[in-house]
């Protein structure tokens, strides 16, 4: 081929191009790197990267070239090494992986930093080109070519008067702002560079995205695209299928269309409990706004339970032909009059009875798995409410001797506090608690718990607490004299009082309640004594009210 073709073919080429092209035979690299040559370079920068800064003089045409556009380290030759040092025309992926940089505060090497302070005084660092290693660096030392160190070294031991040494220096101090001057639109240009390359990268991932978004749609995902909001689709961008800097075409599509439909399902289902979620809610509102209705119809005397207590508007919603319709199919139409054909005045009753069969059967429950929790076998399972421990504790207020059916008066259970509704957990209790606020009755299994002061008392009776009723121990004649009030702080002049089971409870959780209420202790905390005489009781109700005082005082 004739050498001028040749030459109009190679300017053609990008300075990479013409390195890597340099380094595919012998014979173009003698051909590429003779300085004749240098032309030729600066004609195929000029023509495919306009934007450059002119040739450094302290490089050449193809160390530019390398510097700029390849990234292999100038000490260990590893591909990757991001940082350049634009004062020193090097590009290290460390600034110790090459003996060519001398470190400010390592004198290892008779050539250092040290040697030139000791010759010129401790101003000698202002002489130096020195660069900071980037961050992410494992050294942030400054750092000094070694190169220039001994150039300088060599060239004060040939000075010998002070005229010829401040000249120097004053040339030094000029050479070294000239190549910052030099090096800053260098600098300039790798960083525009690499936000080019960012914006590039970015503009790539975007546009596979909004791809990715039109194939969904075409298969029918519009509805969960609209739903699943800025969040959703930022967790749809950042798939790793998804979020790759290249153009989506058809291949790589049938490649990831597995992996981003099994996690548009889960943004389908989502979308579906919760569109059913709000249906359910609009319709809670149609009962509350029915129930509304139904207090100005009729006399309220006729909706109360025996106890004094009406049902609310959340409670009607576990009624079973309240949730029946609150929570029918989607076809079905439901409005606030299919709310009132139900609330007739003749079938309240039968609402109050299978609310309270429902409150009830949550406080059976709790009481099974404490007493599980405690070893205690339970004979009767259906009737573990009459049993005479199944005494309640409300861990919200602190309340305690809680029976049922007292518990359904309790307030707690009714608190307006519990207005909220978790978004990432929908479900029909959050929606009645969301909607209905304070007029629905719910018993949270963590707020409540069997009071152990029962279980103690009951064995100390001598009864066997998973068997033993509530009205067995109303009748037990058994009485308890409490062994803790041998202690100084319950010490009083007259005999300790004599108590029943229910004075028992109260006295342990009244004056006694930080002590332990662990069973497996040796020595009981009660001592059980005989039957009491009717003059024995007065005579103990006297001490029980003297010792009372007494301890109040001590408290005070």
């Amino acid at each position: 081929m004739p050498l001028d073709i040749l030459m109009e073919i190679v300017v053609l080429l990008h300075p990479r191009d013409l390195l890597n092209l340099a380094r595919t035979s012998k014979e173009w690299r003698a051909f590429l790197m003779n300085r004749r040559q240098e032309p030729l370079w600066k004609a195929s920068r000029t023509r495919q990267e306009p934007t450059l800064p002119d040739l450094p003089p302290f490089l050449s045409e193809p160390a530019y070239a390398n510097l700029m556009f390849f990234k292999h380290c100038s000490g260990c030759l590893k591909p990757t090494a991001p940082n350049v040092y634009w004062e020193f025309g090097l590009r290290l992926c460390d600034p110790e992986c090459s003996s060519l940089l001398s470190l400010r505060y390592r004198n290892e090497h008779p050539d250092g930093y040290y040697t030139v302070v000791s010759q010129v005084g401790d101003t000698g660092y202002t002489y130096l080109s020195c660069v900071l290693p980037p961050r992410g660096s494992r050294h942030r030392q400054c750092a000094y070519l070694r190169s220039e160190i001994n150039e300088f070294c060599q060239r004060w031991k040939g000075l010998t008067t002070k005229e010829e040494k401040v000249q120097f220096l004053q040339e030094r101090h000029e050479a070294i702002r000239i190549r910052a001057e030099i090096c800053k639109p260098l600098r300039e240009w790798d960083m525009a560079r690499k936000s080019d390359r960012v914006d590039e990268l970015e503009a790539l991932k975007e546009e596979r995205f909004l791809a990715v978004q039109r194939r969904l749609a075409d298969e029918g995902w519009d509805k969960e695209l609209g739903f699943m909001g800025q969040a959703g689709l930022q967790e749809l961008c950042l798939l790793r299928c998804v979020k790759k800097p290249t153009k989506l075409t058809a291949k790589a599509w049938s490649n990831m269309r597995g992996e981003v439909i099994e996690f548009m399902q889960k943004i389908r289902t989502t979308r579906v409990s919760y569109e059913r979620q709000e249906l359910v809610e609009q319709r809670i509102k149609c009962l509350c706004a029915a129930y509304e209705e139904h207090l100005t119809t009729g006399t309220q005397e006729q909706r109360l339970r025996h106890d004094g207590y009406e049902l609310g508007p959340g409670d009607l919603a576990y009624i079973p032909v309240f949730a029946e319709l609150l929570e029918a199919g989607d076809d079905t139409e439901v409005s606030k009059r299919s709310f009132l054909s139900l609330m007739a005045q003749e079938r309240w009753p039968a609402y109050v009875a299978q609310w309270k069969e429902r409150i009830k059967g949550c406080c059976k429950a709790i009481a099974l798995a404490d007493l599980a929790g405690r070893n205690v076998p339970v004979h009767d399972a259906d009737n573990v409410l009459r049993l005479a421990v199944a005494e309640f504790r409300c861990r919200l207020c602190k309340e305690t001797g809680l029976r049922w059916p007292d518990i359904l008066n309790h307030r707690c259970f009714r608190s307006r506090s519990a207005g909220w509704r978790p978004l990432v957990d929908l479900n029909f209790d959050a929606s009645v608690r969301f909607i209905c606020k304070g007029d629905v009755f719910l018993v949270n299994p963590d707020s409540l718990r069997l009071h152990p002061a029962a279980l103690e008392v009951v064995a100390a009776c001598g009864q066997d607490y998973g068997k033993v009723t509530y009205e067995e121990m109303q009748a037990c004649p058994v009485r308890l004299v409490c062994n803790h009030d041998t202690h100084w702080l319950y010490q009083c002049p007259r005999p300790r009082p004599l108590l029943d089971w229910r004075a028992a409870i109260d006295h342990r959780r009244e004056i006694h309640p930080y002590e332990s209420f662990d069973n497996r202790r040796k020595e009981s905390p009660w001592s059980m004594v005989g039957k009491r005489l009717p003059e024995q009781s007065r005579a103990n109700n006297v001490a029980e009210a003297s010792h009372q005082e007494q301890v109040s005082l001590a408290l005070s």
